[in-house]
């Protein structure tokens, strides 16, 4: 069979799907490493050579024509069956059945993943492992586009949930640990050997370095220190990275999650001040597709996180708010596993 010359390449199919799954042709474009512009050439190009209009177009983002909808419901069965071939054909050389494509919200991306993999140790050693990070629902598009086998979502992410109300029929989540938030300041700050706590009037009257305006950490932050009296006199950074360098050589306080500086905390590189109240701790899942089977080396790495965790290493002083934490960290972990909005495993 010769294929007519309007046939669309399953490059360009796929890009449509990812326009049907974010509901952006910007989005999309990023998702396949392209450049808006290019992106949209592409797709005119597929619309031109079909004869039909594919998309409607406006300030607020894309979405599919009655006919785009057709085409991206035989697109799904054709990347499905590529997807297929592909595996059929990879034999025992490394190929795309070798893949493990995971996502992540930023801290476990750069914190955890990294370590979950090493423990995994000659189970990952031939495999290709792609790891994305982004937001909650960045990290949903992506598993809900098959971009991902896998992501790890934590509630610090975002403010506004774990995942969105419109995706809770779509995923299926499994509790991997409990992430908490801490104040930490670098070695040769006067509070690293301090006895006892600090008070959140002399947190508030700190320099402190903080996250970007927006990021639930710093919405906590703000309001934690929203009664005590004092200057701000703060640095902002968009990363938890910029923050550990900024205080890990000065006299500046921070506050972050703990699985972000469990290295640093091992090594004596920062230190973590206890506080003279509770610090909340909240739940890191792992969320795959309910449509399709986790892959065998995505399950794998599920059952690594699960019994690994992050186990927090022992501060001397925090034993004394233990047994809050542990019953607020307890408390939001059983909210989240009755949830109506997942499906969990245990």
């Amino acid at each position: 069979m010769v294929l007519p010359s309007k046939m669309p390449q399953l490059a360009d199919l796929d890009l449509l799907l990812s326009v049907e799954d974010y509901g952006s042709v910007g989005k999309a474009a990023q998702a396949h490493s392209l450049s808006q512009p290019a992106a949209s050439i592409r797709l005119s190009a597929m619309e031109r050579r079909l004869g039909i209009r594919l998309l409607e177009r406006s300030p607020t983002g894309s979405k599919l024509t009655e006919d785009g909808q057709t085409l991206a419901k035989y697109a799904r069965n054709v990347m499905h069956a590529a997807r297929e071939l592909l595996e059929f054909g990879s034999g025992s050389s490394l190929s795309e059945a070798k893949r493990l494509r995971v996502a992540g919200s930023p801290g476990i991306s750069e914190n955890l993943i990294p370590e979950w993999l090493s423990r995994g140790g000659a189970a990952f050693g031939e495999v290709r492992v792609e790891v994305q990070t982004g937001k909650v629902d960045a990290l949903r598009q992506l598993v809900h586009a098959n971009h991902v086998d896998l992501a790890f979502i934590d509630g610090w992410c975002e403010s506004g949930g774990l995942v969105p109300k419109q995706s809770r029929e779509d995923l299926i989540a499994q509790y991997i640990c409990d992430d908490r938030l801490a104040v930490v300041v670098g070695s040769g700050h006067p509070w690293a050997n301090r006895p006892g706590s600090v008070t959140v009037q002399e947190l508030a009257e700190a320099q402190l370095v903080v996250r970007e305006r927006g990021s639930a950490i710093r919405e906590f932050t703000e309001e934690l220190l929203g009664t005590a009296r004092g200057p701000r006199n703060y640095l902002e950074f968009p990363s938890s990275g910029a923050i550990k360098h900024a205080i890990a050589a000065g006299q500046r306080v921070a506050v972050l999650n703990v699985s972000t500086v469990r290295s640093e905390l091992a090594d004596g590189r920062l230190c973590w001040v206890p506080l003279d109240r509770d610090m909340p701790a909240k739940p890191i899942y792992a969320a795959w597709s309910k449509s399709r089977p986790l892959p065998g080396y995505a399950r794998e790495l599920v059952e690594i996180a699960a019994k690994k965790g992050s186990p927090l290493p022992p501060v001397e002083g925090v034993s004394e708010l233990g047994s809050n934490v542990i019953a607020e960290a307890n408390a939001a972990k059983t909210m989240y596993l009755r949830s109506p909005s997942m499906e969990t495993m245990t």
